[in-house]
C-alpha cells in the first residue's frame, strides 16, 4: 500500500519582525563564498606563479561567482563545486574561513591595519 505524501508547511518568522533571523543558508553563504575564493586563489597562484595577481583573480572570481550580496549560484551549487574541486564539505569551508579570519587578525595585531601590512609579509 503506497504511503500518502504529506505536505510540509514552512513556518514563517515574519511576525517576529526585527527578531526574525535569516535562513541558515543565508548566514553561511558568505563564509562558503570567501573560503572557496581563497582556496581557488591559492591554487591559481601556485599554478600561475609570478603571473598571478590577486586583484585580477578577485575581479574574475566576482564575474563568475557574483558576490555574497548578489550571488550567481545557490549555496547548494557552491557546496557541490567545493566538493568536486577541493573535496571540501560545508564544515570544512566554515573552518577554513575561520582560520583565514584568525590569520588576518594576527597580521593586523602584528602590523596594524591591513593597508599597513608590508607587501612581503609572507615572503621567506
Amino acid at each position: 500500500m503506497p504511503v500518502p505524501k504529506t505536505t510540509v508547511i514552512s513556518v514563517s518568522d515574519e511576525a517576529l519582525g526585527n527578531f526574525a533571523v535569516p535562513d541558515h543558508s543565508e548566514r553561511v553563504y558568505a563564509q562558503v563564498y570567501y573560503a572557496i575564493r581563497e582556496r581557488q586563489g591559492m591554487l591559481s597562484r601556485k599554478r600561475n606563479g609570478e603571473d598571478f595577481s590577486w586583484d585580477d583573480f578577485k575581479q574574475k572570481f566576482t564575474e563568475a561567482f557574483g558576490t555574497p550580496n548578489k550571488p550567481t549560484y545557490t549555496l547548494e551549487q557552491l557546496l557541490d563545486y567545493a566538493l568536486r574541486k577541493f573535496n571540501m564539505t560545508l564544515q570544512d569551508l566554515i573552518d577554513a574561513n575561520k582560520r583565514s579570519w584568525e590569520r588576518r587578525r594576527a597580521r593586523e595585531e602584528k602590523y596594524g591595519s591591513y593597508n599597513s601590512i608590508p607587501q612581503d609579509w609572507n615572503a621567506g
